[in-house]
């Protein structure tokens, strides 16, 4: 059993079970295998063969999840992308993925004919709703319109469907390749483990391309013949609560920012929320004053859960129906392996801090087109999360640290390396610094420091803004920038941390950081 093929048997066993809702629309199973079917054979009309790479560059819609299965179900491989990212960002992962065909919203379509017509790509450009006739666009309605066909499933459970770009600290984006087994296993263990079931409503907020959103709201609701209400994105805490009222909702994913804005809505007693039963984190550490505090608020408690994307995602769970523990991202997920172990991969008892190390069916194939990379973070037969924890005696797990220079900002991930590039290319900048502060909503912030060429020529800051967004999505662009004389780096070119902190300290003591807590 796959994806494809449970959603297959899920439409004939329930089609008229409601899988979607959105806006003031519905969509029933078998309204959804209907429409998966057709675009299936459009693509393939259009030459989609297997092994095909398709980017979607769509936000959470039902377009998004008709063209993710109708890409399975023609065994082509699915590569989401953030629609907002910025030609420079969508440059970088169409060089490495080389996909056949992108399907995208008409804002974006301007960005895919710019890449093709300067980089000459073979690349069909899909558009859901196009708004005038272009020789050199597809219609996604169009090839909606295809008869349906019989797709009968050869594929093999180490067969990659998705490849997932993810932070890394090699410079670039990685392109993270996830098979059938590793969505199927994780996305079931996850459902089953938060006892899913047809009745559930599951709201999607959280984006659905990346993994987090994907596997534990949409994924793990479609295998189990759940409903998924969609909504295109986070407004505010107010309209979070009247969605769960509306619409009976059971489940939700967010990181930790949505849940501390939900506990200081003031109103949030108005609302009924009993059908409310499952509220998952993930995406960045969930504090323990968050955690009580939503207790207290809504009367139950919060399920934090930890994965990476190499991972599909989820590796650790709270068990939602026993004993949480504040601060751990609780147990192994069933079926995955879970070990702390030492520089030298040696085993660490229980107490004792290093790296976590996962071993399991949810695991990645490996790294797009990068070999020794994939070997490294795969050696000995584990993958190595670059993460830092230990385990108590009952087996929770308790993240410390992130060896990773990876910054979380509202659980999305920032690898400081691309902003200092993009920075780099500024031409009054000399050299630049960017880490991660802390901030009471998003959890952490970006901030640049930043040593120009020459001080006598001083550069503004919303100019330095508006290089960054030419070539970074809006959340990557830093939000603090300070200036400075010199940046302190060791003989070997690296940061010098010490200094960075006592800069960072004293930039507090003079700013809006300083009522901040750590």
């Amino acid at each position: 059993m796959n994806l494809a093929q449970r959603l297959a048997e899920i439409g004939r066993i329930s089609p008229q079970g409601e899988a979607l809702v959105y806006r003031d629309g519905q969509m029933t199973y078998a309204d959804l295998n209907e429409r998966v079917n057709r675009l299936a054979s459009g693509l393939a009309d259009l030459g989609i063969r297997p092994g095909d790479r398709i980017l979607l560059a769509l936000g959470n819609s039902p377009q998004f999840v008709i063209s993710f299965f109708a890409i399975l179900r023609c065994r082509g491989v699915v590569v989401p992308t953030n629609p907002q990212y910025t030609i420079h960002e969508f440059s970088a992962i169409i060089g490495d993925a080389a996909p056949t065909a992108v399907i995208c919203a008409p804002h974006n379509a301007p960005v895919f004919q710019q890449l093709v017509q300067e980089q000459k790509l073979p690349l069909k450009i899909i558009v859901t709703r196009p708004t005038a006739a272009e020789s050199t666009l597809y219609s996604f309605q169009e090839l909606s319109a295809a008869p349906a066909r019989e797709w009968p499933d050869r594929s093999a459970p180490d067969e990659v469907i998705e490849i997932l770009y993810t932070t890394g600290n090699t410079g670039g984006p990685k392109g993270v390749q996830l098979t059938q087994e590793n969505l199927y296993s994780n996305a079931l263990a996850f459902a089953r483990t938060c006892r899913y079931n047809p009745s559930d409503r599951a709201l999607l907020v959280a984006p659905v391309f990346h993994s987090a959103a994907q596997t534990c709201i949409l994924l793990a609701s479609l295998v189990t013949g759940a409903t998924v209400v969609i909504r295109e994105g986070w407004e505010n805490a107010r309209r979070l609560l009247q969605d769960i009222e509306q619409e009976r909702i059971t489940c939700f994913f967010g990181p930790p920012t949505m849940y501390a804005l939900l506990i200081k809505e003031p109103d949030s007693a108005l609302y009924n929320l009993g059908s409310w039963r499952l509220a998952i984190s993930g995406g960045a550490a969930l504090a323990p004053r968050i955690f009580h505090a939503f207790a207290d608020k809504f009367g139950f408690t919060i399920t934090e859960a930890y994965g990476l994307t190499e991972t599909s995602p989820v590796v650790c769970i709270n068990p939602p129906d026993g004993v949480k523990k504040p601060g751990s991202v609780g147990r192994a997920l069933p079926g995955v392996e879970v070990k702390i172990v030492d520089y030298e991969d040696r085993e660490l008892p229980a107490g004792q801090v290093g790296e976590i190390v996962v071993r399991g069916p949810n695991v990645m194939k490996g790294y797009l087109n990068q070999e020794a990379e994939t070997r490294w973070v795969m050696r000995n037969g584990w993958f190595h999360t670059g993460d830092l924890a230990y385990m108590d005696h009952e087996g929770y797990f308790y993240i410390v640290d992130r060896k990773k220079n990876v910054i979380i900002r509202g659980g999305l991930n920032i690898d400081p390396r691309e902003v200092e590039e993009v920075l780099y290319s500024h031409p009054r900048v000399f050299d630049v610094a960017i880490v991660g502060v802390p901030d009471a909503v998003m959890g952490e912030e970006v901030m640049a420091f930043i040593m120009l060429r020459d001080a006598d020529q001083p550069v503004e800051v919303e100019e330095l803004r508006r290089f960054c967004s030419q070539r970074l999505a809006e959340y990557k662009i830093p939000r603090y920038i300070q200036f400075v004389d010199d940046l302190p780096r060791t003989t070997s070119g690296k940061l010098f941390k010490r200094e960075i902190k006592r800069m960072l300290e004293n930039f507090y003591e003079h700013s809006e950081l300083k009522n901040t807590p750590s």
